[in-house]
């Protein structure tokens, strides 16, 4: 019995998607395969959260309302180097 898991494009929302390899992680890609996708690979689950979706516009509202880079950091629960 196969297990199937419905995937959604995170930056379209689309349905068509294929699989499309591994990363160097051993974690299954995925490739959107509708033509007015801004990006076309992506992961169900990052390694690294600094990659996920808003978490680079919420690092920049935080510094640009005055946090600190290792409260950022902190707070987003990402590395001070990938702050600055």
């Amino acid at each position: 019995m196969r297990h199937s898991v419905d995937v959604q494009c995170p930056h379209c929302q689309s349905t068509s998607i294929s699989k499309a390899g591994k990363s160097p992680k051993g974690q299954q890609r995925y490739l959107c395969t509708n033509s007015e996708c801004p990006k076309k690979t992506f992961l169900l689950h990052y390694v690294k959260r600094a990659w996920e979706d808003g978490v680079k516009e919420t690092a920049i509202d935080m510094v640009l309302n005055g946090s600190g880079i290792r409260d950022t950091g902190r707070v987003l629960n990402i590395h001070k180097n990938t702050v600055i």
